[in-house]
């Protein structure tokens, strides 16, 4: 007997086949699959336990698109992880499982078609429910653990899990409560930043970071725009070379920049990079724009037009007032062709030195975990420690905004859900 089940006071609970560590969308839905492939097969329902840490399952997935549940992409490309050889193995493994789905979208899409979900693509190809709302894909996964009996218990910290020592034994499973499960199965479906439960001795784990957030920068122009938002394209600079590059809305704040395309340039971001605003994208050459705009507003006004009045109508009048103040240029002073010239140079080119992320709180995922290569990509399955199954955001694999890292979370579920049948 292992040395830690000796603990007079460690209460230890009856055995499960499968004991699911995290109740977020790879866990819920792994015990979905679990489920619905051995009832297809004939067989007798395993024993499922979902332990989760907080005091409620579906947490991931009812904050996700904030509170649409982004739950899946339409235009799934490999190159949109950290990962992409991993992700491709991975991906083809799940196809092969599913070559009769019905969906023409994805083999995730497929699933919860067939457990009766609903859903709408919008832009970028982000899929959401038709009923536009979270709790809508939470319900259709509980659901069928309710009729299938899953076990499912919250406010249900693991501190660690425990490999079996001899052949055909059991995973003994440390609650922080000091309650022991045992298990024939353990799978680890608790997102990044639950740590690796003891596991980092006998598998390559890498200490997970938060990513996929806002970028703290140089805040002496943001401070005094935060919360204004511009749709520009931001780039990501690195000794001068462009790095990554990303088009939409940029929110200022007092710490630096947010939203969706900082986001994904924080997943390649490192302290001492730039990120480079261009303000006018659609505009070919906006020295040419402001020189006409120089000319046409002395024309209009019969008058030579201030530096501000150069930039009305262009950009938002706080904007206006820091693009100025980063080139010591005064608003109410006449502008001409130097000052045109160099007003339209920062407009493409507002840079903003990078300092690393700007709150960690706000972060969709972590990058780290487990090392994907460590396992099966058919069954998500350790490769040198039988029975365990790790998916999701606990293995080293993130993905861009706009459904990518939830459908990572539900397709590994899905087939190591399937292998458990």
């Amino acid at each position: 007997m292992h040395a830690a089940l000796l603990d007079p006071f460690a209460i230890i609970t009856t055995m499960h086949d499968i004991a699911i560590i995290g109740g977020g969308a790879s866990g819920l839905i792994c015990a979905v699959a679990a489920c619905e492939a051995t009832v297809r097969a004939g067989a007798a329902l395993p024993r499922i336990l979902i332990l989760e840490a907080t005091d409620k399952v579906g947490r991931s997935i009812l904050r996700s698109g904030n509170g649409r549940c982004n739950f899946s992409n339409a235009h799934i490309q490999a190159h949109a992880y950290n990962d992409p050889d991993g992700f491709q193995m991975v991906s083809k493994a799940l196809e092969q499982q599913t070559a009769s789905s019905p969906s023409s979208v994805n083999p995730v899409v497929g699933f919860f078609e067939r457990l009766g979900l609903l859903w709408r693509e919008e832009s970028e190809g982000r899929l959401y429910p038709q009923a536009n709302k979270a709790s809508v894909v939470l319900e259709v996964l509980r659901a069928p653990l309710q009729r299938f009996g899953v076990e499912m218990r919250v406010s249900s910290a693991v501190q660690r899990i425990v490999p079996p020592k001899a052949e055909r034994s059991h995973f003994t499973i440390h609650l922080a409560s000091g309650e022991l499960i045992r298990a024939r199965t353990a799978v680890v479906a608790a997102g990044g930043a639950a740590g690796a439960f003891g596991l980092e001795g006998l598998l390559p784990y890498e200490p997970p970071k938060p990513i996929l957030g806002p970028l703290a920068t140089e805040t002496r122009f943001t401070r005094a725009l935060d919360n204004i938002r511009v749709r520009c394209s931001a780039s990501l600079l690195r000794e001068g070379e462009r790095v990554a590059e990303e088009r939409g809305e940029v929110l200022f704040r007092k710490y630096g920049v947010s939203g969706i395309c900082i986001f994904n340039l924080s997943r390649s971001a490192q302290a001492g990079d730039v990120i480079r605003l261009d303000l006018l994208p659609e505009v070919a050459d906006p020295g040419a724009l402001m020189a006409s705009r120089l000319t046409d507003l002395a024309r209009m006004l019969a008058k030579t037009p201030s530096n501000f009045e150069l930039l009305q109508g262009a950009v938002l009048p706080l904007v206006a007032d820091q693009v100025l103040k980063s080139l010591g240029l005064e608003g109410a002073q006449e502008a001409n062709a130097e000052s045109a010239r160099r007003i339209a140079q920062r407009l493409a080119a507002f840079d903003l030195p990078v300092q690393g992320i700007g709150d960690e709180s706000v972060c969709q995922v972590h990058r780290g975990g487990f090392a994907l290569d460590a396992f099966c990509p058919e069954t998500l399955e350790a490769k040198e420690v039988p029975g365990l199954h790790v998916l999701g955001e606990a293995l080293d694999m993130d993905g861009a905004c706009g459904g990518f890292n939830l459908h990572w979370a539900f397709m590994t579920g899905l087939l190591a859900g399937w292998s458990l049948a």
